[in-house]
């Protein structure tokens, strides 16, 4: 019993980790339920109402639809740090890099963790710019 609440923690760690937990909470809940309900009709011999319960389930997780992940907590760290929109363009991002960069370099007096920093924020946001160019939203 200890094993699986560990298990059930440790997946509910990563879910809401990656973001998917919070915003499917009824859907994962609705289904997770279902399949209890069904695993324990089957253990008391009642196949045929844990067959129910599980397509019950089944349903309910067809019928919620696809899951839904919260935006990349990255990519929002990256637009605050270069002070753009998460949803910015190619131009807006490399103009918003060159502005930062101006003070943040070590010639211009400042680090190289910030330079570096920088550097990382605009080649993520770069990336989700064309992705979003690509597929079109």
């Amino acid at each position: 019993m200890l094993l699986a609440i560990l298990a059930v923690g440790a997946l509910a760690w990563w879910l809401h980790r990656e973001g998917i937990l919070l915003p499917n909470l009824l859907r994962l809940g609705g289904a997770a339920a279902a399949g209890l309900l069904a695993l324990r009709l089957l253990s008391t011999g009642r196949p045929m109402m844990a067959l129910v319960a599980a397509g019950v389930g089944f349903a309910w997780w067809q019928w919620s639809g696809r899951p839904v992940r919260l935006p990349n907590r990255k990519l929002g760290d990256a637009a605050r740090l270069l002070n753009v929109p998460a949803d910015a363009g190619s131009d807006v991002i490399w103009q918003a890099w060159r502005q930062a960069m101006a003070t943040a370099h070590p010639d211009a007096g400042g680090s190289d963790a910030a330079a570096q920093a920088l550097t990382q924020a605009r080649d993520l946001l770069i990336a989700a710019a064309d992705k979003r160019r690509e597929t079109g939203r």
